[in-house]
């Protein structure tokens, strides 16, 4: 019988959620984590990354690659989620959400082409895990007449790092993150469309004519280095806290 090349990742990923796993134990629930590797490596090279590829996380903290394909990298959702302060159930129910979102644009897909044929061309930014967890309930940590504990349902999942800055604007520190990013976002707006933005005039709110064109509206006082600085600098000091 040939081993799976994910099953070192998926013991020591189940071993990591020891104290959280939910209905089924770590015998019933690594082969779980690698059917799932299983599933996408049958439709696209699905690999391990060794240890130490560290990915910055805007400034607001890192989390390592683990797995890569041959045009994507990934990140683990519970080593995101704990970098930024993110309750892992929470987390998981945004990239869930997200997922589902990817089914639909992947079904109006394949109608599209038309062939019969399931695609997998959208299903691949958030790969589930297949891991059964829970975390108690935070909103409510007192146990219930029975005195069982409250629990919220959770997962894990790989995370393609295209994927961080629409994780990042969602995550605990979305509004700081998108303050951060807005000169550069701007930037980058001016460098792609050009022209385009100097002949797009815009109005009032009361729909009169404006001086200004849309590239006034994207326009900023820091250098293209500084903008890009500011991005990453993570959380923002309070004014006047040194």
């Amino acid at each position: 019988m040939t081993l799976s090349v994910h099953i070192l990742f998926a013991e020591r990923l189940v071993a990591k959620h020891d104290d959280r796993l939910i209905n089924e134990g770590p015998d019933e629930q690594i082969p779980n984590v690698i059917a799932a590797l299983d599933r996408v490596s049958a439709v696209k090279t699905l690999a391990p990354f060794p240890a130490g590829n560290i990915v910055d996380l805007a400034g607001f903290g890192e989390a390592p690659i683990v797995y890569v394909t041959e045009d994507e990298s990934y990140l683990l959702l519970s080593d995101i989620a704990e970098a930024l302060g993110w309750p892992l159930y929470k987390a998981h129910e945004w990239v869930r959400q997200q997922h589902l979102y990817a089914i639909e644009d992947q079904r109006d897909h394949d109608e599209e082409r038309g062939d019969g044929r399931f695609g997998w061309e959208c299903l691949t930014d958030y790969i589930d895990l297949g891991l059964d967890l829970f975390e108690p309930d935070p909103e409510h940590p007192e146990r219930d007449a029975h005195g069982t504990r409250r629990i919220k349902s959770a997962g894990d999942w790989l995370v393609s790092t295209d994927r961080l800055p629409a994780l990042l604007c969602s995550s605990p520190w979305g509004k700081e993150f998108l303050d951060n990013v807005g000169d550069h976002m701007g930037l980058m707006f001016q460098k792609v469309f050009g022209d385009k933005l100097k002949n797009s005039p815009t109005v009032h709110a009361d729909g009169t004519p404006s001086e200004r064109t849309a590239w006034d509206m994207f326009s900023s006082d820091l250098t293209e280095d500084e903008a890009l600085r500011k991005a990453r600098r993570g959380p923002a000091l309070d004014e006047g806290s040194g």
